[in-house]
């Protein structure tokens, strides 16, 4: 006997390739949001060692003897390669304050900056 093919059970060829193509467009997606988490987590580590960097730079114009007016560049040799950095000293419009500014760059154009003022050696 013949079973009518209203009872017939499965998927029909063009319902398997409809899923397939669904599975695919995500898993592109899927692999492309991947890429991306990628590039994010090098950029994020990069911002935080350049801020890390910075701070510390900042923090040694305010020691005694860390800074003279002016401006001085330089990078961080072989412990932190890719690095470079700026600082730039100037007079403030309060007596006996100085303006330090400094800046971590790496890469192509990326940049971290931070201002400090501190009290200007007598």
């Amino acid at each position: 006997m013949i079973r009518p093919l209203s009872d017939a059970r499965g998927f029909t060829l063009l319902e398997v390739m409809i899923a397939i193509g669904i599975l695919a467009t995500a898993l592109v997606a899927l692999l492309g949001l991947r890429n991306r988490d990628v590039q994010l987590q090098s950029h994020a580590r990069n911002l935080t060692q350049a801020t890390l960097l910075a701070r510390d730079l900042v923090f040694e114009a305010g020691l005694p003897g860390g800074s003279e007016l002016g401006y001085l560049e330089g990078n961080f040799g072989d412990a932190y390669p890719g690095f470079g950095w700026q600082k730039q000293v100037n007079t403030f419009l309060i007596e006996r304050v100085w303006q330090v500014d400094v800046a971590v760059t790496w890469g192509e154009s990326e940049r971290v900056a931070v201002t400090r003022f501190i009290e200007a050696p007598l």
